[in-house]
């Protein structure tokens, strides 16, 4: 009998493979040393505290069962705050409390979680066909913009982080962040762009507003409507995150009726499944940057052929607007790897092309220039 029980008892729960050999990943992480390391990082972060929080990764190590399992984007925020320290702008320790806010692990989030993907699932009209039901949650949690407004804001994930999670020191470098809870959807259209400035219109309205140019404007051609939420800084305002391009119509009504956005997004969607592109990369939701990784990555070889070939005319079909370029410069820049070489080794006439774009590129990118100049004259 008790052999009976103990039999009964010892299966694990059912996972998304249908064969009680082969567990998730998750359940794989429940019983290796990553599940406490994954709790003690995210403690760390709460309180503010890079240091201690990539000495836990580190330590933990990166690999379960041949997997990846830190989020290359998580870490690459931790080194980046690290590297820059204090010439990361408050902005972007804003940006660095939403992120954490996202990752959702509290129990209380199991329901906006759960809600935001039924969201993002009904945008789009359905599950993914193609997909098994556990890799489509995880795909619409990493990659979604609906799931991601919906679940920090249409659901309160990012406030009930702020004010369960956040500790004060982490909270005391945030910009303004309180009011980013509160930010509406608005629905815009792009006027003009500038190396350190994006202008956009309101299409009812007419309203006029400016936005710092970290790559917003990237995916969107001049004259061309976007949705998304303008957050206020301590000296202008910028997007919480990359906005999304959307039919003229779609900005409109989003302008009209802010609270309506999800509604006006299904039924768009609805009408052209491909028109609107709301399922982002795996590293496109960046802490300095609204550029996707790989059009980083084009840009600059982009910039790199214009170097070597100032007058080949292939350059505008490589790179279509040059006030774009400082934006890709600084995203680039940014990098931890770019900022450890650099920092490394810097060649004299190197210096003089990265100290002309100082005065086009966005913070912290700027700083960064003029310290790895002034660094390698000193050392000179």
């Amino acid at each position: 009998m008790s052999k009976r029980k103990k039999r009964e008892g010892s299966p694990r729960p059912g996972n998304r493979f249908g064969d009680p050999r082969r567990r998730s990943f998750a359940e794989k992480v429940v019983d290796s040393p990553y599940w406490p390391a994954m709790f003690a990082v995210i403690d760390a972060e709460a309180r503010g505290d890079v240091k201690a929080a990539l000495e836990i990764i580190h330590r933990a190590g990166n690999q379960l069962d041949g997997e990846q399992f830190w989020h290359p984007l998580r870490i690459e925020r931790l080194e980046q705050m690290r590297l820059l320290g204090p010439e990361m702008p408050r902005w972007a320790h804003s940006r660095w409390i939403v992120s954490q806010a996202m990752q959702g692990t509290q129990p209380r989030n199991k329901w906006r979680m759960s809600k935001a993907i039924q969201v993002a699932m009904d945008v789009r009209g359905g599950p993914d066909p193609h997909r098994d039901r556990e890799d489509d949650r995880i795909q619409i949690m990493d990659r979604d913009w609906v799931y991601r407004q919906t679940f920090l804001y249409e659901l309160g994930g990012l406030e009930a982080f702020l004010r369960h999670n956040a500790s004060g020191d982490l909270l005391a470098g945030a910009d303004r962040i309180w009011e980013w809870t509160r930010a509406p959807m608005r629905g815009v259209r792009l006027l003009e762009r500038e190396p350190r400035h994006l202008l956009w219109e309101d299409p009812e309205t007419g309203e006029q507003v400016r936005t710092i140019n970290i790559g917003a404007g990237m995916l969107v051609e001049d004259g061309e409507c976007a949705i998304g939420r303008i957050v206020p800084l301590e000296s202008g305002s910028m997007f919480e995150t990359a906005p999304l391009r959307v039919p003229d119509e779609v900005a409109y009504a989003v302008a009209d009726e802010p609270d309506r956005w999800i509604e006006v997004l299904r039924d768009a969607c609805a009408q052209d499944p491909g028109e609107i592109w709301t399922r982002r990369g795996l590293r496109d939701y960046g802490l300095l940057t609204d550029i996707p990784h790989a059009l980083v990555d084009l840009a600059m070889d982009a910039g790199l052929h214009a170097f070597h070939h100032p007058d080949d005319e292939e350059l505008t079909e490589l790179f279509t607007h040059p006030a774009d370029y400082p934006a890709c410069l600084a995203a680039w820049l940014v990098r931890p790897a770019t900022i450890s070489a650099l920092r490394a080794g810097l060649p004299s006439e190197g210096r003089a092309a990265l100290l002309g774009f100082a005065g086009f590129v966005h913070e912290p990118a700027a700083s960064l220039i003029r310290d790895l100049v002034d660094h390698h004259e000193e050392a000179a």
